[in-house]
């Protein structure tokens, strides 16, 4: 059976977001959208999340979870009082894991399995979760964040991720967790600069519209316009998801773009058209 990528998604993980009780009231807006996401997503009924967070951050190789659960506390590193140690329990997909690994090796791309019974989750995949899939149901695959890689490897990996979700048979959907705008200052509710603001909002309206061969085509000028988080790869690999030659590209957004220490926030969504 031929799988099929139901979306490609950007969703926001600010640490101030973990516990929607205690959220501060400028990121409403933004937890909306969260919310508005993962109704949309959870609609569509897929079977494998794969979640490439900003914030699982690997030096030299591309590693891939290959766990059968994923079990433990999830403790912010860079802010341990905003998330101490909140639970997890949901499944992975093992088979998935190892042939994308066998699907980056065979296309050169340096990469690694993390089978670590020890590994714990970053705070970038653990705080989209609460809110695409609250009920921990969708079994759950991570892809870390890779140093080493420029903007066109991103691309690359993103269109082998998209190949493996295809011959694996799976109803995915890829979750690139980052904020767009990242020049990070001290002050939560502080805006992006203006300048910075245009941009994303220019590039929201882009991919509103399907217009993915022209974002491609802009990207390296975005990202280093906007200093976007983690230089854009996130952003890049989610792009590399999708296939720019289909003919009809449907692009969405989700409640409101906002601030979070000067980081813009939105969640965005692609899907072909039926």
């Amino acid at each position: 059976m031929t799988g099929k990528l139901l979306y490609s998604v950007i969703t926001p993980h600010s640490p101030r977001m973990a516990v929607e009780e205690t959220a501060p009231p400028f990121l409403k807006g933004v937890i909306q959208g969260s919310h508005e996401l993962g109704a949309a997503l959870r609609a569509a009924k897929p079977d494998l999340l794969i979640v490439h967070s900003t914030h699982w951050v690997c030096s030299f190789l591309w590693y891939v979870t290959c766990h059968e659960r994923h079990r433990g506390f999830c403790v912010a590193d860079e802010a341990p009082d905003m998330i101490p140690g909140l639970p997890y329990d949901r499944a992975g997909d093992p088979v998935f894991a190892e042939a994308l690994v066998k699907q980056l090796q065979g296309a050169g791309i340096p990469c690694g399995r993390n089978a670590s019974p020890h590994y714990h989750w970053d705070y970038g995949s653990y705080v989209p979760l609460r809110y695409l899939d609250p009920e921990q149901r969708i079994p759950t695959v991570l892809v870390g964040t890779c140093l080493m890689s420029d903007l066109d490897e991103c691309l690359g990996v993103g269109g082998l991720i998209r190949r493996t979700v295809e011959e694996t048979g799976r109803r995915a959907v890829f979750v690139s967790s980052t904020a767009l705008a990242h020049k990070i200052v001290r002050g939560p509710d502080t805006w992006p600069p203006a300048e910075h603001q245009e941009h994303d909002r220019r590039f929201i309206e882009m991919i509103r519209k399907g217009e993915v061969k022209a974002v491609k085509r802009w990207l390296p000028e975005y990202t280093k316009a906007v200093v976007a988080e983690m230089g854009g790869r996130n952003v890049a690999t989610m792009l590399g998801t999708i296939d720019e030659n289909c003919p009809r590209l449907l692009g969405a957004s989700y409640g409101a773009y906002g601030q979070s220490s000067a980081s813009g926030n939105i969640s965005l969504s692609i899907q072909e058209a039926a």
